[in-house]
């Protein structure tokens, strides 16, 4: 787990007017400026939000059904059943109080970890329309456009963004989109109701030379929908972890998860772990509240954080910042797809963190493994006023790292 600093957390801009303007504003307040304990059975962050009446709990495997049903039957809960799309490494727990529950099985020497089913929220914050999309500096700033003479990815690879869902019936997204699965809904339709996934999706791996809206970082690259977050932008814990787990069994060379919490949960930590293990890329946004605390899932040690810079490559002032902060990459005033085939420009680490995953995406192509494509995209990486600092390798730079 990456060391805890005090630091600043990115605050995304959204540049159309949608729900998400409240969920923006609960996540700069769940916040908390003290250094957490990593270790739930000592504390675990009563301040960020959850879903009521739930926690997850993970049994230690030499834990029997019989004592499973016992500890089940003490604190009066039941089993919350799922559809069983991914193999679970936890149980979701209908329980009366959430805080009691918690710090009960957390004195239960069988239990590997419990915590709340925690609220996560996409990283942006809700502005004014605008649809003009004459120009993408992110391409030009990161040198991406130099990139696409060595490679512009391949169909092969995929890079799976769970999110709010994809609007896979875009002109510029239609002929590249695979439906994953809604873990909001439990079907699999990962439509996008409310934009963010959709304009993310773009971002990476929109379709280019179509003569259509946007090019993408990595254009020939394909993009598996997957939905942990419902149309106001806000999902638990449960369906984020599985959404993971889910995009790293399908074979995702690259995760990208434009969302998160001030929550340095378990479960979460776990599955990005598998995730890593399992041969994927993990992209996270930095977070947008303007500290250095540390934003989850970012800020664990096998996520690349991604910090958000503007056009003159100095940092936003709303992004998360610290030594935790990998890399930044374009998040202001990004323009990209959204439903119903418009285009607008949003802002926030949220539209950072895929110019990373399509890099990723790029490096995937050449047939590297993510360890190496970790390695290309950090060593690259262009310093910028605040390397070190603010951030620890600077702006990506996209022919750089396919020529590293």
């Amino acid at each position: 787990m990456k060391s805890k600093i005090f630091g600043g957390l990115a605050l995304a801009t959204l540049l159309i007017t949608s729900p998400l303007a409240t969920d923006a504003a609960t996540d700069r307040n769940i916040g908390i400026d003290t250094e957490k304990n990593p270790s739930i059975s000592d504390s675990y962050n009563k301040q960020a939000p959850y879903v009521e009446g739930e926690v997850l709990v993970k049994f230690k495997e030499d834990m029997s059904m019989n004592m499973q049903q016992d500890v089940l039957s003490d604190i009066n809960a039941e089993i919350l059943v799922d559809e069983n799309v991914v193999d679970s490494p936890f149980n979701v727990l209908k329980v009366k109080d959430v805080d009691q529950v918690v710090q009960t099985l957390s004195n239960n020497s069988q239990i590997e970890y419990v915590e709340p089913n925690y609220i996560m929220n996409a990283t942006y914050t809700p502005n004014d329309p605008f649809f003009d999309i004459s120009y993408q500096y992110g391409l030009f700033t990161t040198e991406t456009t130099s990139a696409w003479d060595v490679t512009t990815g391949n169909s092969n690879q995929v890079v799976a963004v769970l999110d709010t869902g994809v609007d896979y019936n875009h002109e510029d997204l239609d002929d590249k989109t695979i439906l994953g699965y809604n873990f909001v809904n439990n079907n699999n339709n990962p439509m996008d109701g409310n934009g963010h996934g959709t304009h993310v999706a773009g971002t990476a791996a929109a379709e280019t030379n179509n003569g259509l809206g946007i090019a993408g970082v990595a254009p020939d690259t394909s993009i598996l929908a997957v939905q942990v977050l419902d149309s106001s932008g806000s999902g638990s814990l449960a369906n984020i972890v599985d959404g993971i787990i889910y995009a790293a069994d399908y074979g995702a060379e690259v995760i990208n998860l434009s969302l998160g919490c001030n929550c340095d949960t378990q479960a979460m930590e776990d599955a990005v772990d598998y995730a890593w293990d399992s041969g994927s890329v993990v992209v996270a946004a930095a977070g947008n509240s303007s500290t250095s605390t540390t934003f989850e899932p970012a800020s664990y040690d096998n996520a690349i954080a991604v910090g958000a810079v503007d056009e003159n490559n100095n940092i936003a002032n709303f992004s998360n910042y610290g030594s935790w902060v990998n890399v930044t990459a374009p998040g202001v005033e990004i323009a990209g797809t959204y439903p119903s085939n418009r285009y607008v420009y949003l802002s926030g680490t949220s539209m950072a963190s895929p110019h990373v995953a399509g890099l990723a995406a790029l490096l995937a192509s050449q047939g590297k493994d993510n360890s190496e494509i970790r390695r290309s995209i950090e060593n690259t990486a262009t310093p910028i006023s605040g390397t070190g600092y603010y951030f620890q390798h600077g702006l990506i730079n996209s022919f750089d790292a396919v020529n590293y």
